[in-house]
């Protein structure tokens, strides 16, 4: 569907994912992203999209916010004419956004947390789902990874694409197992060398287990994850724009399988290989049982 060599997209995190991460996410094969959000003026995001496109000319995706927050009629134009072909959207109708994308070649998928979220998606004619299950980092639900999967693709009869607790190739072939046509994965890729992130977050997230992770809705709003030690004391979110938000981190519970920092382009390829291996050695022992 859209041109990568494995299936694995890098997520898009809120001051987080930048240029370097992309192209690194890209030039392994995976699918690198970036949310919108990260910059603060169209002709700051232009110049991250030619800065990626002089640099690979491998697929990328972003992550659209619909609310009317942001301009999203001019980010759309400046991301279709870098040629970005792959769109996630969040906080508004999808319609806005999918005839312009289909015409170019694109595809838009968007993220959901339920089935009452994935059914109006698929109402509203995007290309697939993002399943955004418990263990996520950032925004999330309250429905378990493994549930939610099968059940969009069960109920909507879209392509879904699982996200929350993915940070190694044998998760990944679960997901896949059940369904999925790719995952996501973002708490891995938080501690890389081209992640835009303070060493004390990257190392937060290789000390964490899932225990110290929290999940609150008093900073955004909407339920999110984030390491408990960064936000205590914090009873709400700062402005959107304050440089607050590098210092409450954001992660998930798959921080149990991180402990080290890598490149972006190493845990990709990594993933990759243990997700074959693991599906190749999974139906060997039940072969072997039948």
């Amino acid at each position: 569907m859209l041109g990568i060599k494995y299936p694995i997209i890098g997520a898009p995190m809120f001051l987080v994912s930048y240029e370097e991460l992309t192209i690194a996410v890209s030039e392994a094969g995976g699918l690198g992203m970036f949310p919108l959000p990260n910059y603060r003026t169209l002709d700051d995001l232009k110049k991250a999209l030619g800065e990626i496109r002089q640099r690979t000319d491998k697929p990328i995706g972003v992550n659209i916010h619909l609310s009317g927050k942001f301009p999203w009629q001019d980010q759309l134009t400046a991301c279709l004419d870098a040629g970005v072909n792959f769109f996630i959207t969040s906080l508004g109708d999808p319609r806005l956004i999918i005839d312009d994308v289909h015409k170019s070649g694109g595809k838009v998928f968007a993220d959901v947390v339920s089935l009452k979220h994935g059914l109006r998606a698929r109402d509203n004619g995007v290309d697939g789902l993002v399943a955004v299950g418990v263990s996520a980092g950032g925004h999330g639900g309250v429905i378990p990874t493994l549930i939610l999967v099968p059940y969009l693709l069960k109920e909507t009869g879209l392509p879904v694409v699982a996200a929350g607790g993915i940070s190694t190739g044998e998760q990944m072939a679960a997901a896949m197992c059940l369904g999925a046509c790719g995952v996501i994965t973002g708490t891995r890729l938080v501690a890389t060398h081209e992640a835009v992130a303070k060493k004390e977050y990257k190392q937060a997230i290789i000390e964490s287990g899932p225990h110290d992770i929290v999940c609150t809705d008093r900073l955004t709003g909407n339920r999110s994850s984030w390491i408990a030690k960064s936000i205590k004391g914090i009873e709400s979110g700062p402005d959107l724009k304050s440089k607050k938000w590098t210092e409450m981190w954001s992660a998930g519970q798959s921080v149990a399988q991180i402990n080290e920092i890598l490149p972006a382009g190493e845990i990709i390829r990594e993933m990759a290989v243990d997700c074959q291996k693991t599906l190749k050695k999974t139906a060997e022992h039940y072969n072997n049982l039948l």
